[in-house]
């Protein structure tokens, strides 16, 4: 199970689409970036283990008498090339990874790899991704007895941007780091990070925000990557602050949960389910406050359990977004159609995610809220967005996905119906294309061969007058008045939507 491939651009740091160059991304990240924070180091200060630093001391130890720290020294000298630097690094990840178990004693509780990728690219498993990788990925392993984790060969066995749950950036060059005295621009190393973490959030669409490490030269920085923008640590020295680095590799490696590292807590993986296993992994997905059972925004074909006696589960869609709290909920809009109504998605169950706070206590899931409880950021966040989750009840097939020109016919015949039922109940959908209209499934009910889904841009009349912005990815820009005194009926732009529409469906 995985989540269509449509909704693959929608999981972004910024707002360009897969594939744009790097300049897009420097230009859309102006002004979202806290540079030099305090704040990144406390996402990895969440030790369960008091006794902490007789694990590091070892290690630094373990390092500064090994030839790897000297090599990365001696690589820094002698060449501007980055690559260079990969495998004396690769080794002190790997010693970090190792703990110096044999003087230590440590249990790791964790198995992850930092693996350097080289030349070769992370599957994307038929998504659209754009041909890039950093340059080692935070990999997700089997567990294991041993203090390491068998070394992963990129080349033969490969890695699943799935699989990914954190990444290190390298550059040779003190001058090539994300920190910036001036904010008038962005850095290079940043606008590729920026990409990097789009990405793993749209391979993995329950991920909240990615945590990194960036190297340049002698030099290295943590960041953090959320759907808001970045915030970047001060500069520590590799050298000097050995420890810190030791600290946090270890942590990424063995120690943090998923949920630490930026996982959604109310979506866990079933039982015997990883995102190393060969098919996409499935998960038992709630609302997050006790008792209940992404704009970036994911769709998914689940299972629930059925109240009938012969039926142990029903085939459902779930659908995860970020909304604007300035907006209604998408769940609220779905709840004031009149049913029934053939040609619409029929609506379950939905409402914001939560995340629990204290005993009986939630609250909303919003970047916000987990900034401040990882990070102690109160910062604030502008236009800062709540976790959405939504279920409807009607299955069906993009309209791409058609087998025959009949069923895009018909389908969209049907649809265009339920569209227009929204409208004569004072609904304007404000957001439709190709991708969201459906086919019905096979054996369907009669009209029900196609239907519209997707209303969380949806504008509903009001009892009193009202000023409705249709300002939406397919619509030109106009402003509708209604009003509807007792009796009256509400005037909508049904022609221009159906305007909209039709270029929808003549793409195919």
């Amino acid at each position: 199970m995985k989540p269509h491939a449509g909704s693959m651009q929608n999981f972004s740091t910024v707002t360009a689409p897969p594939g744009d160059s790097r300049t897009t991304y420097q230009q859309d990240l102006l002004g979202r970036i806290d540079y030099r924070s305090a704040n990144p180091i406390k996402a990895y200060e969440k030790w369960t283990i008091t006794s902490i630093d007789t694990v590091i001391k070892p290690i630094v130890t373990t390092i500064r008498a090994s030839p790897d720290l000297a090599e990365f020294r001696q690589s820094l000298q002698d060449s501007t090339d980055e690559k260079h630097l990969y495998s004396p690094l690769q080794a002190i990840f790997r010693t970090i990874e190792g703990a110096a178990a044999g003087v230590t004693g440590y249990k790791r509780t964790q198995f992850r790899q930092l693996a350097s990728m080289s030349d070769h690219v992370p599957d994307a498993e038929n998504m659209s991704f754009p041909h890039i990788k950093p340059d080692f990925v935070l990999t997700e392993v089997p567990p294991t007895s041993d203090p390491l984790t068998p070394a992963i060969d990129v080349g033969s066995d490969g890695v699943k941007w799935r699989q990914i749950s954190g990444f290190i950036e390298v550059k040779s060059q003190v001058q090539d780091g994300p920190n910036m005295t001036k904010s008038t621009s962005v850095k290079p190393i940043v606008s590729q990070a920026a990409n990097y973490a789009r990405l793993i959030m749209a391979a993995r669409p329950f991920q909240l925000y990615v945590l990194c490490v960036f190297i340049y030269g002698h030099k290295f920085s943590l960041g953090w990557y959320d759907r808001r923008g970045v915030i970047i640590s001060e500069d520590y020295d590799i050298l000097n602050d050995l420890d810190i680095l030791a600290n946090v590799i270890l942590q990424l490696t063995t120690h943090m949960t998923t949920y630490q590292l930026g996982h959604d807590r109310s979506a866990r993986l079933l039982e015997g389910h990883s995102y190393y296993q060969l098919e996409y992994p499935s998960f038992l997905v709630s609302m997050g406050a006790a008792g209940d059972t992404r704009r970036g925004t994911a769709t998914w074909r689940a299972v629930v359990p059925s109240n009938k006696p012969e039926k142990d589960e029903v085939i459902v869609i779930l659908k995860t977004l970020r909304r604007s709290q300035t907006r209604e909920s998408e769940s609220n809009i779905y709840g004031r159609i009149k049913l029934p109504l053939p040609g619409v998605a029929e609506f379950s169950l939905g409402n914001d995610v939560r995340i629990p706070l204290a005993k009986e206590t939630h609250a909303r899931v919003t970047i916000g809220t987990l900034r401040s409880l990882v990070l102690d950021d109160d910062a604030g966040v502008l236009d800062d967005p709540v976790l959405h989750r939504l279920v409807l009840n009607t299955v069906g097939l993009p309209l791409w996905d058609a087998g025959t020109t009949k069923d895009i016919i018909l389908g969209s015949l049907t649809a265009l119906k339920g569209h227009q039922g929204l409208v004569e109940q004072g609904i304007l959908h404000r957001d439709i294309s190709s991708g969201n209209i459906f086919i019905g499934g096979p054996g369907c009910a009669e009209g029900w061969e196609g239907f519209v889904a997707d209303l969380e841009f949806a504008s509903v009349a009001q009892p009193e007058t009202e000023t409705l912005n249709t300002r939406g990815i397919f619509l030109e820009e106009t402003v509708l008045s209604s009003s509807k005194a007792p009796g009256a009926e509400i005037t909508m732009s049904w022609t221009r939507q159906r305007k909209n529409y039709s270029t929808a469906v003549g793409g195919f």
